[in-house]
């Protein structure tokens, strides 16, 4: 379930707004090339005449083995590191939620790459210089000793490395909204191509982390980490972009599409004002209150802002998914505390151990997102997105009962043993959980006009991963106001009395939101197209254009 064991989000993916065309009709050339071959080998040949072999390489170096590998092995042992800190459930959180704001300026680095390439070429210099500063990051986290490291700068260096995973992320995963609408028959078959590597990653980084975590501590898994960072350079190296440097005139001509967007760049601009904002106080100021109440106006802000400028279609879908994401207050940073103490310090504890809580849980968990994405394919990727969003918020909210009876113990009480009670429970959550994430994608992704694929794919998940850090903030103040601040301290039993009503509200709250479903959620299919072949607009109809007389 959702509170058991902290995931590495991410969220989404991104398009770009360049329109070089993908080997297609001459897929089957470069099989002779290493990835090229590999990509046949692996039976992936009506992707690559639908979208292109190098697209897929691309992605799994981006998704698979960086986002995938990299990211579930680096995941649990964040939460480790903090506890060597002493750092308390709360403050944890609001660390946490820094750390993944990267994932939220997505807009500001493709804005940055569209509108200043680099010596003409728009993608491969800012992965590069991402890369080399998440790498140094990396090596600093893995081999610098705690006594040397504040938890301030170590809260640095995490950022920048979620800034190398998310600006890969974003760039590599060329035309991704653009070739999605053209062929929305094969969008659900690329997704699952997409998250079933991602989840095979993970599983593969999830077996080792606990061993690794247990034997070497917490700053080991992220000198393992750096093979799968620097992957993407191969990749990289053969053009796999497939950029060509742009002349002074493309490059004016490019310029001058994005000025008609002026909308569109007044978002990315505000969104990444506001993750600086978040960031600087997250790092710096230690109340949990101020965070909170940063995260909440930050939250109030986009919400109005993307529903005056954008068309109303993508705004209405853009505030949902803000709104239920924002409301879902966390509380993960508490409930590490909770599944990890010793007897010592919370006796009556499950008392999960580092190879338990990571490894196996984990393992678990990732086998189940397998066939969730795998079930999703094959039983409700054809589903509309209102019925589909209805059963999978109503199932999760029923499941959630198990983490009730966990956190108040009466599992206990009933005889049903922790680490059994645990993963049994937790198996039909994670399907159930990966029906209610994909169709988030798709849908996003069908909302990208055309001409400003990257950008406004970019703006969506940005907000919806915004949303996440304004849940761990607001989450932390609700753990201080139920004395719920858990630190690994000696007899911290009390810490955990009121952590059951967090989790209550943490699931009630995005369940009501659910009556929002009619009016913000359009009632058509995933497979629906749903804005039209020339509309370039995001802004069309908006109530900014009315109001201005822009548009009538």
């Amino acid at each position: 379930m959702k509170h058991r064991q902290e995931k590495f989000c991410d969220d989404a993916t991104d398009a770009d707004l360049e329109t070089l065309p993908l080997l297609l009709g001459k897929a089957r050339k470069p099989v002779n090339e290493p990835l090229g071959w590999i990509a046949s080998t692996l039976g992936l040949d009506e992707l690559a005449d639908k979208f292109g072999y190098k697209l897929l390489v691309m992605l799994f170096a981006s998704q698979h083995m960086m986002k995938g590998f990299a990211g579930a092995l680096m995941g649990p042992c964040s939460s480790y590191l903090y506890k060597a800190y002493n750092v308390a459930g709360p403050q944890m959180q609001i660390f946490g939620g820094v750390t993944q704001l990267p994932w939220a300026m997505k807009p500001i680095i493709g804005l940055l790459s569209d509108a200043f390439p680099i010596k003409g070429y728009h993608k491969a210099p800012y992965i590069l210089v991402a890369s080399f500063i998440g790498v140094v990051c990396l090596a600093s986290i893995g081999a610098v000793p705690r006594a040397h490291m504040s938890v301030e700068l170590l809260v640095i260096c995490m950022f920048f490395v979620q800034l190398q995973f998310s600006t890969c992320d974003l760039l590599t995963e060329a035309k991704y909204a653009e070739k999605m609408q053209s062929n929305p028959e094969h969008g659900p078959k690329l997704m699952t191509f997409v998250w079933f590597g991602l989840q095979t990653g993970g599983l593969l980084a999830t077996i080792m982390v606990g061993p690794l975590l247990s034997h070497y501590g917490p700053h080991f898994p992220y000198l393992v980490a750096l093979v799968p960072a620097t992957f993407i350079i191969i990749p990289m190296a053969k053009n796999y972009m497939e950029e060509e440097p742009k002349s002074p005139e493309e490059l004016a001509k490019s310029r001058a599409q994005l000025m008609e967007q002026k909308e569109a760049c007044f978002l990315c601009i505000l969104m990444f004002v506001g993750t600086l904002l978040l960031s600087f106080l997250g790092i710096f100021y230690e109340s949990a209150k101020v965070n909170a109440i940063a995260a909440i106006i930050v939250a109030i802000v986009m919400l109005i802002a993307f529903s005056v400028v954008l068309k109303p279609v993508i705004a209405k879908v853009n505030a949902f998914f803000l709104i239920q994401t924002s409301v879902g207050l966390s509380i993960g940073g508490a409930s590490f505390y909770f599944f990890t103490d010793t007897p010592a310090e919370y006796p009556e504890g499950p008392h999960f151990s580092m190879e338990f809580f990571t490894s196996v849980m984990g393992t678990v968990g990732s086998i189940c997102s397998m066939f969730g994405i795998y079930s999703y394919q094959k039983c409700v990727s054809t589903w509309s997105y209102r019925s589909l969003l209805w059963m999978t918020n109503l199932i999760l909210a029923v499941l959630s009962i198990s983490d009730l009876m966990i956190f108040t113990r009466t599992n206990v009480r009933l005889g049903l043993p922790d680490h059994a009670f645990v993963m049994g429970s937790s198996v039909l959550g994670t399907i159930i959980g990966q029906w209610m994430w994909m169709p988030g994608i798709v849908i996003m992704s069908q909302l990208c006009p055309k001409g400003m694929e990257a950008t406004m794919y970019a703006l969506l998940a940005g907000c919806h991963n915004l949303g996440n850090t304004i849940s761990s903030n607001t989450g932390a103040l609700l753990l201080e106001y139920l004395n719920c601040q858990p630190s690994g301290a000696p007899n911290e039993s009390k810490q955990f009395e009121h952590l059951w009503i967090g989790s209550a509200l943490s699931t009630v709250l995005p369940l009501v939101t659910c009556a929002l479903i009619p009016w913000l959620i359009p009632d058509a299919k995933q497979t629906d197209k749903l804005l039209d072949e020339d509309d370039n607009d995001a802004c069309a109809g908006s109530l900014w254009k009315r109001w201005t007389g822009k548009q009538h």
